[in-house]
């Protein structure tokens, strides 16, 4: 006996498109990349952050405390600029829980003395300057890629508050706002941001390439407008909160990426000590270390050797003391820095 079984027709161009969909539109482009470096470009692998000490692991300075109306790197990397009536404590924080998944240490920014009553000039602001070598964007030369900022932030202050991107020298910028919904619970907030049409950026060299801005307060002589590119200074939309109205507000900011692309990729975390070099680059102290000294025949100075751990950017500004311990000899601590 003969038994003859029939398939209903298909479209078989459907069923191909159907089966190259379940990879998902990045799936897609990495099945059609033609060389390995296409595949790892598609998916950000390689050195992407741009931001130094985004996880705030690298504490060198052990400074902590008020920034009292002045600019003021805690964290290396990280600077606090503060013009205002109220006081501002900046330290960072490690434990091996309370952070967000993968983090364990933290910027803490704590608004000890309030400003309610906020000037028009006044501002609080966190930064960190990028080197233009270390601006992996064609910024200043194509202006075609976009970047996307990513970072963890947790406050019992809820509101709208504003990041911005700017030029070396603070123009252009670009603003953008988000919102902490819930007090006191750590969220990720992504931001993407297109290419600007004027700027130095990466063409910097090792000058300051970008600026990256978290605003906590800013007074009404500091406006600016959301997702446009401005060619005229400000910090703030009208919707940005007044994080320094209360004695006992608290801003904690880590895990912070800047990288080439359209999305946020998973937080590029180098080893420690691969992120210490990277900071010592702008910052290094050593202490009670030995060192030999020759004196002039007039005995008028001492000359020594001291050798960099890292070349720093540009030839740094020098602090340091001495304590004689016997002929020849002592102990010596060394601060060299600058920004």
């Amino acid at each position: 006996m003969t038994v003859r079984v029939n398939k209903p027709l298909f479209n078989l161009r459907e069923k191909i498109s159907e089966l190259t969909s379940k990879f998902g539109l990045k799936g897609t482009e990495l099945a059609k990349a033609e060389t390995a470096q296409d595949a790892r470009d598609l998916v950000s692998a390689g050195r992407k952050n741009m931001v130094i000490n985004g996880d705030m692991r690298i504490f060198q300075r052990n400074n902590a405390g008020n920034s009292a109306n002045s600019n003021s790197y805690f964290l290396d990397r990280w600077m606090t600029r503060e013009n205002s009536e109220g006081v501002l404590y900046v330290t960072q924080q490690s434990s091996s829980s309370g952070g967000p998944p993968g983090f364990r240490s933290w910027l803490l920014a704590q608004c000890d003395g309030a400003d309610t009553t906020v000037d028009s000039n006044n501002y609080v602001r966190i930064q960190q300057y990028i080197e233009g070598y270390n601006c992996f964007m064609d910024w200043g030369y194509g202006n075609t890629d976009y970047v996307t900022a990513s970072f963890w932030v947790k406050s019992n202050k809820t509101g709208i508050y504003c990041f911005q991107i700017e030029d070396g020298d603070a123009l252009p910028l670009y603003c953008q706002e988000y919102s902490i919904d819930q007090p006191d619970v750590w969220q990720k907030v992504v931001l993407t941001i297109p290419p600007p049409s004027t700027g130095t950026w990466r063409s910097a060299d090792s000058g300051i390439g970008a600026r990256l801005t978290w605003t906590l307060m800013a007074g009404s002589g500091h406006p600016t407008t959301a997702k446009v590119w401005q060619t005229s200074y400000g910090m703030r939309t009208n919707n940005q909160v007044n994080f320094m109205d209360n004695a006992n507000n608290n801003f904690y900011l880590t895990g912070v990426q800047l990288e080439v692309g359209k999305n946020a990729t998973d937080f590029e975390y180098r080893s420690y000590a691969e992120e210490l070099a990277l900071c010592q680059r702008y910052y290094w102290k050593t202490e009670n270390f030995l060192w030999l000294y020759s004196l002039d025949v007039n005995h008028s100075y001492v000359r020594c050797n001291i050798f960099h751990p890292v070349e720093m950017r540009i030839p740094p500004t020098v602090t340091g003391s001495f304590s004689n311990s016997g002929t020849g000899s002592g102990f010596q601590s060394i601060t060299r820095k600058h920004t």
